[in-house]
């Protein structure tokens, strides 16, 4: 099921510490819709704070950001 064109967060039943931003565009949770996760610190390796990555779909688009803190 594709994003409604919304932002959607949803924090994990498992860990209050997750949580995930689907942007507007993202396309579900078909298997394989994130090609790749970027560690924030990759780009910005003076970076402090929790863990941020920035998912991105074959295109390179961003489509969602997972927050571990």
């Amino acid at each position: 099921m594709a994003s409604s064109g919304k932002f959607e967060l949803r924090v994990s039943e498992d860990d209050p510490n997750v949580a995930y931003l689907k942007l507007p565009g993202h396309p579900g949770t078909v298997p394989g819709v994130v090609r790749r996760s970027l560690d924030l610190r990759e780009v910005f390796p003076e970076y402090v704070g929790p863990d941020v990555y920035l998912d991105l779909s074959a295109k390179g688009e961003l489509i969602g950001i997972e927050v571990v803190g």
